[in-house]
């Protein structure tokens, strides 16, 4: 036990990345890919609609499946869906990014009004500018606007397709194109939703094709959009797989990417803190991962964690237990944990001032690393849903569980829809708003709705509302004997 330097593992776990994306600087990497069984469907060429929150890995197994070093590292591991057979390219990232689509290029190619018109036949060009580079890859990706015109026959776009689709089979090959942050096609709420539903009818039109297959990766409320009209979208609502995480997965997660970040450390504290827990953490391999017991084995991990932390969030098992506590605390009013809300946590309870000399990290890092997660889950939803926190500052310092007419009254003192629905108007910053403008109804429920759909709100059986400690904290609202946002940092 002397010869383990804390210090070592707390700075690796202090540096630990948690975001990533499909296209830009913060794609995976190969040490970084995990793989849970229960995600293998969202890996699957033949499941067309991938449903997560934010931060759940949505961009992340975007990003896996479109890098051929990572798409082979998923292929190891999930060797019955045959990834090593894809050619993978992107059809939209919210990017500007090599091959895919723009928001711009959407912009100029269907105008606004003219969305039933042209969306279709839009997203149709996108899928066959896509299928030809596949075949010619060192030819130069045709444009959007070329492919639309050329095609403008459904017939030869169909006698075109078949060809493709008949060549990639010869070459034992499928065609996987993603679609990937599709909150950032339109700021206009009716827009975006015809935007989405053309998208899914051409992705139905696929279902006849043998290698041409194409994924969707989506929030939920996306999905659950009402304004949606496709006739046959409960079909692909029913064959949606969503990203789930369990504890043991996250705690999998976490200890797989320290021991890949710590695979160059000469002391080999990670090695031997975990050897003294009785697991053998060397030789550990991509292929052999899953023979690892921190990957699967709860009670290994909870062994691990006790020796990071402590066993208990105080002097006992009153406050809680450090392994089961993060996930309790992190969980939103779904009761889903996020990898990215999960990985936080542990890197701001590493950052934390008061380093124990014995541990990696402490318990009060714990809460300070639960005040860091709910600061960065608020301003990282304000991204997707630019409403979110002026919804919020009104209610700072409510206790909850409270009734829903005291949140009502002060959304009503300070004009708070009001003002999300005017500022989401704005020519240059306006911003999808939490319901279609022209929705009937109250406006505090309907915005309560909203709220409740993103796992913000949740409802007792006696009607009150609750708001999960992951967001509660950095809305300074208050709960007795729960953490408040004052952090030591």
């Amino acid at each position: 036990m002397k010869t383990i330097d804390y210090s070592v593992i707390r700075h690796a776990l202090a540096g630990l990345p948690s975001d990533h994306d499909a296209a830009g600087s913060l794609r995976p990497t190969v040490d970084e890919v995990f793989t849970p069984e229960q995600h293998a469907n969202a890996l699957d060429p033949n499941t067309p609609i991938v449903v997560g929150a934010r931060g759940a890995g949505k961009s992340f197994w975007a990003g896996v499946l479109e890098d051929a070093a990572t798409r082979e590292v998923a292929a190891q591991a999930y060797p019955h869906l045959g990834l090593d057979r894809l050619i993978v390219k992107p059809g939209y990232t919210g990017f500007d990014s090599e091959d895919a689509v723009t928001p711009a290029m959407i912009k100029a190619r269907v105008p606004e009004g003219a969305e039933e018109d042209v969306a279709t036949d839009f997203w149709s060009a996108v899928i066959m500018r896509v299928a030809q580079s596949a075949l010619r890859p060192e030819k130069p990706m045709a444009t959007v606007s070329a492919v639309m015109q050329k095609f403008s026959d459904p017939e030869n776009f169909s006698l075109e397709i078949k060809r493709i689709d008949k060549a990639l089979e010869k070459e034992n090959k499928i065609l996987l194109v993603t679609f990937d942050a599709l909150d950032t096609l339109s700021r206009d709420w009716k827009r975006s939703s015809l935007l989405i539903d053309a998208l899914f009818e051409v992705i139905w039109s696929l279902r006849a094709r043998k290698c041409i297959r194409a994924k969707l990766f989506i929030r939920p409320e996306q999905l659950d959009d009402d304004s949606l009209r496709f006739v046959e979208l409960p079909k692909l609502r029913s064959g949606r797989v969503e990203l789930e995480w369990s504890q043991t997965e996250l705690y999998g997660l976490l200890f797989w990417r320290l021991l890949a970040a710590l695979k160059n450390d000469k002391t080999g504290s990670f090695t031997k803190l975990t050897f003294s827990a009785g697991v053998t953490s060397t030789g550990i391999t991509a292929k052999n991962r899953r023979n690892w017991a921190l990957i699967n084995d709860a009670d290994a991990q909870k062994k691990v964690m006790t020796m990071f932390a402590g066993p208990y969030m105080g002097k006992n098992a009153k406050q809680g237990g450090t392994y089961d506590w993060p996930y309790k605390h992190l969980a939103d009013a779904k009761g889903n944990v996020t990898p990215r809300s999960f990985i936080k946590l542990f890197v701001g309870a590493a950052q934390h001032v008061e380093r124990p000399s014995q541990l990696v990290i402490s318990a009060e890092g714990i809460r300070d690393g639960l005040r860091h997660a709910s600061r960065v889950r608020v301003d990282q939803l304000v991204i997707e849903y630019q409403w979110i926190k002026r919804a919020l500052v009104p209610l700072a310092g409510l206790i909850v569980p409270c009734q829903l007419d005291i949140i009502y009254q002060r959304w009503d003192d300070s004009k708070t829809v009001g003002t999300i629905m005017q500022a989401s108007k704005d020519a240059v910053k306006g911003f999808l708003p939490p319901f279609p403008p022209k929705s009937k109804g109250d406006q505090n429920e309907l915005l309560a709705n909203a709220m409740e759909r993103i796992g913000v709100f949740s409802y007792r059986a006696d009607g009150r509302i609750d708001m999960p400690d992951l967001f509660r904290v950095a809305a300074k609202m208050l709960k007795k004997g729960g953490t408040s946002d004052k952090s030591k940092r």
